[in-house]
């Protein structure tokens, strides 16, 4: 059975967040918030059990919590919320002990998550991701052991002033931990008003840049995929590097991260080209610089006394999906052999396409433990009957760390995030440090016979090294 907890912790602490029990007894509300409104309909969407939740089927989206209203004055339904006493607390923690309650929960040590997704963004790609997530957050407190979690989905509408009026909105709600955003200025947005009350928030945000400032990030940024690679790579000596890939805003951390990691490990860029972008017209002739450049040095070995270096012995392709199959058989087309260079890519290449592409057999990149992720898809697919998107797990996770996070000292909760030991989920090993970012425990993949292989596997706790 699987655990999410502090990695080291003892027992006690651990059972207090677990996954895959008494999914009977577990209580969710999917926004307080629609509760007191009387145009949110309350129909299930997650998985039907005995005594089953009561969740709403649309979050509710709030543009604008004016600082004086309260969940009263804004008609609230006073026979169906519960505000506890307030106790006093030094600090900012006011939000954290004073908050709405369902009547089922009254008395209970209650854990307050707001969830803060898009769900009416104008991108269909992020509205149904937010579904996605919010089924698997629902999940993680069905599977949980102990019914004390109130989750409060709340609308971004996918704008950094959505996020910011869901946060006050989560704040009022007495939200102890928030989850979520998704895009970058969402995430700054909430993080700023959050710090008002000292509320930790943890986001989804890739960009490692909108960390601080009380925001943590659950995510798996590109970074940390680069420098596993390349120390992967060199380990298995590895010197000399190239890069080639698009003049993107990911392009540019790929390519800023891959030139730190590898001077920092006394390796070296010999050759960089990109190209703007996604056709394969505008790839060739980058590709066909590289591939000159590396046949000159083979020349120079040749006709040589002295044997001189690869102009490079591995190379990173920054891509995905049709882009990655457009690119990677370029190289070999110009005679760069994959047989003679690795090549190298980032999560984007973790989709089932990439394997059915020759030249990038043989090919690796890092990624996720899947041995971890295997129970949430298996119950995933139980409970709705389809595939989780990509961030989902993610979501999932984060009701965990949320709840671990809560329970205890609000003073404390900051702390108890940045916990070096970590936390172990269905995406493996993570833990943040003071400046919110992530330091994730990845696997090595390769692809061998048209099938991703794990070749090193991730570490179980951060600084273990492969276990």
């Amino acid at each position: 059975m699987m655990k999410f907890a502090p990695l080291g912790h003892s027992e006690t602490v651990s059972k207090k967040i677990r996954f895959g029990t008494s999914k009977g007894k577990a209580l969710i509300a999917a926004s307080v918030l629609g509760l007191m409104m009387a145009a949110c309909t309350t129909t299930p969407t997650g998985p039907t059990y005995p005594e089953g939740p009561i969740v709403t089927e649309n979050p509710v989206n709030i543009p604008q919590i004016p600082e004086e209203t309260s969940p009263e004055e804004d008609g609230a339904a006073d026979e169906e919320i519960v505000t506890e006493e307030e106790t006093n607390l030094e600090g900012p923690y006011f939000n954290n002990r004073k908050g709405l309650t369902l009547p089922h929960m009254a008395g209970r040590d209650i854990k307050r998550l707001a969830l803060l997704l898009p769900f009416s963004a104008s991108s269909d790609r992020l509205r149904e991701e937010a579904e996605s997530m919010m089924k698997a957050a629902e999940l993680s407190v069905f599977e949980r052991n102990e019914a004390d979690i109130l989750l409060i989905s709340l609308d971004t509408g996918g704008t950094a002033q959505g996020a910011r009026s869901a946060t006050q909105a989560a704040i009022k709600a007495g939200a102890d931990v928030i989850l979520g955003p998704i895009l970058a200025d969402s995430v700054t947005a909430s993080a700023r008003e959050a710090s008002r009350t000292g509320t930790p928030v943890l986001a989804f945000s890739t960009d490692q840049t909108v960390a601080g400032n009380g925001a943590y990030l659950l995510s798996f940024p590109p970074e940390a995929e680069v420098e596993r690679i390349v120390d992967y790579t060199m380990q298995n000596g590895t010197r000399r590097f190239a890069y080639l890939g698009p003049d993107t805003a990911y392009g540019r951390r790929v390519r800023a991260a891959y030139e730190k990691a590898i001077k920092a490990r006394d390796g070296e860029i010999t050759a960089s080209e990109t190209y703007n972008g996604r056709d394969i017209s505008v790839m060739q002739e980058p590709a066909q610089r590289l591939a000159a450049f590396h046949r000159d040095y083979e020349r120079r070995a040749k006709t040589s006394s002295v044997p001189t270096p690869m102009a490079f012995e591995a190379i990173i392709l920054p891509e995905g999906g049709t882009a990655l199959r457009s690119l990677a058989p370029l190289l070999p087309f110009y005679d760069v052999d994959p047989a003679d260079v690795q090549f190298l890519g980032t999560g984007l290449w973790n989709n089932e396409d990439t394997v059915r592409e020759p030249a990038l057999s043989g090919g690796i990149f890092a990624g996720a433990d899947p041995e971890a992720q295997r129970h949430f898809k298996d119950s995933y697919d139980r409970a709705y009957g389809e595939d989780q998107s990509r961030l989902a797990s993610l979501a999932y996770d984060a009701v965990a760390i949320g709840a671990f996070v809560a329970d205890g000292d609000p003073k404390q909760r900051r702390a108890r995030l940045e916990d070096p030991q970590g936390f172990y989920g269905v995406d493996g090993a993570v833990r943040f440090g003071p400046d919110g970012r992530p330091d994730r425990g990845l696997a090595v993949y390769q692809i061998q016979r048209g099938r991703f292989t794990i070749i090193e596997p991730a570490p179980t706790q951060i600084g273990s090294g492969p276990s």
